[in-house]
């Protein structure tokens, strides 16, 4: 194989080329830190729909986002406009657009979920194994088109959202009042993805109740369900599993945009590891947390409000509701429809499509097909369908040892250590709020200046108040989430959305990627533990650093990580 280039070719539509040197590009190491698959590099979807978005909104200073494949891994990058009058002429029109939906939407939003759910209600409602490869063929490409739509919709309300919470912290400003204490006033309103936690502990109080708690604990995950069908109450709580499942299954654990990775409903041994270690903690108020968090936000409203001349309140007021309206959807709503559910429904259609080149023996194994690309996958459709024995001698010739070569350079790639950016830095610094408060990419990080050195101390972004101490564990890849026992300090590259019911369980996370809006920052402050993001902006990354066993403690107010011992 040799020395493995950066311009990995499976994709050659996003390889890195010498004219993307002109241009910046920044690790998504957010989403997607692990080499994505040649499928998923084809049908990552999320940079077409911030375009379409931006357009449909007429975002004044970018036309949304490209990607390039570095090493395997994603690399964004903004579509700038340049030109001063054309900023001007669209910030009037994104002016009075975004005005309305901030002050319309709960209502647009309400839109946007039941379009949604349609459209991912009608791909699930088809039996694919049944179509035969003209019918599948063209169910690909729906699934492929709806995927595109749900993005777009997603940034369609994003757009609003986060400026609806912007306005909220430029005022706040105006009373002294910084942007890590805004989030107080916005927390403890209910999202999909937290429904999913507390339906994982609602199936653990249920094994108490009908006294097979001890099946969770003591079992093999890979042998309790067959276990749990030979007794009466086990078939119960069965019955009740798999209509969880049935509910909140279409999702993953592993990297956030890539169709490779099994959902629950596929392989629930993820989930039954979640529920043994959620069994080994006792039990979690969840009624006394919403209470609490609720309880800190209204606390958190009306000492703002002593702060704010009377005439001046009606504004406040208006900019939190509307921030309070968004803030739910912005931060994690969203990933539940769109980041799993989205995804899980356009997976199906694609293994499906490998199971029938498997019967051809085209490829070896059905999950073979995610080391194809889309545009690949309808080529070999195509000539199947054209001419099944023809069809079938060609691409079996040409597939199988595109494929094992493709599997054998994505394994290796996970041991590169890829650069934060590449392509050209501007001269003027980088200020975008976006990737500072969802990436973390401050200026320092971009030019390279952050200091290395390493002390007992490291710094990042105070993503969730409070000071916890415990034990460390040092968690790189999706596959090790199982062994994040309860009171564990969470230590790791960064958070998915798929990670969210580890949450309940730890004392504390730390991260070396992201910003004040990333994910595990916004998990901590609804689950009320400390959490401190985004340390490679300010030093060393985390993961490098501590080791697991070590006792730290975590300043989520100051952004400060000790190692005690």
């Amino acid at each position: 194989m040799g020395e493995i280039s950066p311009r990995v070719e499976w994709n050659p539509m996003r390889a890195f080329r010498k004219e993307d040197e002109e241009h910046l590009w920044f690790h998504d190491a957010v989403h997607n830190n692990p080499p994505i698959s040649p499928m998923g590099s084809s049908v990552y979807h999320w940079p077409w729909g911030a375009s379409w978005a931006a357009e449909e909104v007429s975002f004044p200073n970018s036309r949304g986002f490209s990607y390039v494949l570095y090493y395997g891994r994603i690399y964004p990058g903004v579509i700038q406009i340049k030109d001063e009058a054309e900023i001007r002429a669209r910030a009037r029109i994104f002016d009075e657009k975004i005005k309305e939906r901030i002050d319309n939407f709960p209502k647009l939003y309400a839109q946007l979920v039941e379009e949604w759910k349609r459209n991912l209600e009608y791909l699930a409602g088809i039996d694919k194994s049944k179509l035969p490869l003209d019918k599948l063929l063209m169910v690909l490409k729906e699934a492929v088109r709806i995927s595109k739509r749900n993005w777009a919709l997603h940034f369609v309300m994003q757009y609003p959202g986060y400026l609806a919470y912007q306005n909220l912290v430029e005022i706040c400003k105006k009373y002294g009042i910084e942007e890590r204490d805004v989030r107080l006033l916005l927390q403890g309103f209910p999202t999909k993805m937290y429904e999913v936690d507390r339906a994982l502990w609602r199936l653990v109080r249920r094994a108490r109740e009908l006294g097979i708690i001890n099946y969770l604990i003591e079992e093999k995950p890979e042998e309790l369900l067959s276990k749990l069908e030979k007794i009466e109450n086990g078939r119960i709580w069965l019955n009740e599993f798999n209509n969880f499942l049935k509910l909140y299954g279409k999702r993953t654990q592993a990297a956030v945009f890539d169709v490779m990775y099994p959902t629950w409903l596929e392989d629930p041994m993820p989930v039954l590891n979640t529920l043994k270690t959620y069994a080994l903690r006792g039990d979690y108020d969840f009624e006394a947390l919403d209470r609490k968090i609720a309880e800190e936000r209204e606390k958190a409203v009306q000492e703002v409000l002593k702060k704010i001349p009377e005439e001046e309140k009606a504004e406040f007021l208006k900019a939190l509701k509307n921030a309070q309206n968004a803030y739910p959807m912005c931060t994690e709503d969203h990933n539940f429809y769109v980041e799993q559910w989205t995804y899980a429904e356009l997976r199906y259609v694609i293994l499906e499509c490998g199971k029938r080149l498997a019967q051809y023996g085209i490829l070896k194994d059905p999950n073979d097909v995610f080391f194809l690309t889309i545009y690949e996958l309808y080529e070999v459709l195509e000539e199947l369908i054209d001419d099944e024995k023809i069809g079938a001698l060609h691409m079996t010739l040409r597939v199988r040892p595109l494929v094992e070569e493709r599997k054998e350079v994505w394994k290796k790639l996970h041991d590169v250590s890829p650069p934060v950016v590449i392509g050209k830095v501007p001269e003027t610094p980088v200020v975008d709020p976006i990737f500072i408060q969802t990436w973390g990419l401050t200026d320092e990080v971009i030019r390279g200046k952050v200091p290395l050195e390493v002390t007992d101390k490291l710094y990042g972004f105070p993503g969730s108040p409070g000071v916890a101490e415990g034990i460390a564990r040092i968690i790189l890849s999706y596959e090790e989430i199982d062994q994040v026992m309860p009171g564990d300090i969470l230590v790791v590259p960064f958070t998915t959305p798929a990670w969210t019911p580890v949450f309940s369980k730890i004392k504390a996370v730390v991260t070396d990627a992201g910003g004040m809006l990333t994910h595990a920052a916004i998990c901590a402050r609804e689950y009320g533990i400390p959490a401190v993001v985004g340390t490679m902006t300010k030093g060393p990354r985390a993961t490098k650093v501590i080791k697991t066993g070590q006792r730290i403690r975590v300043d989520g107010t100051n952004g400060v990580v000790e190692i005690l011992k």
